[in-house]
């Protein structure tokens, strides 16, 4: 029943994955870029999980997992640089100054610098089962464990609180709110936290929505009806 929750939600990463990637054609640059990559890392990371307990415990299944810790480790912090892209879209005069936008790239520096050490150098994986999963997940020992990702997800909480009281905008604080609450139980019950990235990411998408000009908004649109036509 589980597994096939997490199948489920790959499915769902895959449909905001498409989403995400018809809005880069229409406007490249970080606001659909980031969003595109990180969907499309969930859609493995799910998969993976969903197909574990078939697979089962061993080198096929140890292989298969990697990518999800060198993707989260990778990819993650991105969404800080996201964040400031989407406040700049938003069209907030005091985000464009350089110490802001120093900042923002110094931290994304640091924080993949963190999971890189701690979820590709260091990586130790372990199986474990849960209800009918299974799935490899990092054993190593260190200070770090899931701090980038707690980080990242308050400043995109931040961002999605700058744009509510700015632009009435609220989504993105609303969906980043729900990731920040039930990931203190994903340790517990790992559907949850995954759960809670779609809904994460379906703000991501909104806010690239509401945040791209008309134009290419139109030009997004356009490219999906041609899609369902042919």
């Amino acid at each position: 029943m589980i597994s096939s929750a997490f199948a489920v939600l790959a499915a769902a990463q895959l449909c905001l994955a498409v989403s995400a990637a018809r809005y880069w054609r229409a406007a490249t640059g970080l606001l659909a870029a980031v969003p595109a990559a990180v969907c499309a890392a969930l859609v493995w990371d799910n998969g993976v999980i969903a197909l574990g307990e078939l697979v089962g415990a061993g080198p096929l299944l140890e292989a298969l997992s990697v990518p999800r810790f060198v993707a989260h480790a990778l990819l993650t912090p991105l969404l800080v640089l996201w964040s400031l892209s989407a406040v700049t879209h938003a069209g907030l005069p005091w985000v464009r100054r350089k110490g802001v936008r120093g900042a923002a790239v110094c931290l994304t520096v640091l924080l993949v610098a963190a999971g890189v050490l701690h979820d590709i150098v260091g990586l130790t994986l372990r199986t474990e089962p849960w209800a009918d999963t299974l799935r490899y997940t990092n054993d190593a020992a260190s200070p770090v464990g899931p701090l980038p990702a707690i980080i990242t997800g308050l400043v995109v909480l931040s961002a999605g609180i700058v744009l509510w009281r700015s632009t009435g905008f609220a989504w993105l604080a609303v969906t980043a709110a729900v990731m920040v609450v039930v990931s203190g139980a994903a340790a517990q019950i790992p559907v949850l936290g995954n759960a809670a990235e779609v809904v994460l990411n379906v703000g991501l998408l909104l806010t690239v929505r509401a945040l791209l000009p008309q134009e290419r908004k139109t030009s997004a649109l356009s490219m999906r009806s041609g899609s369902r036509s042919q």
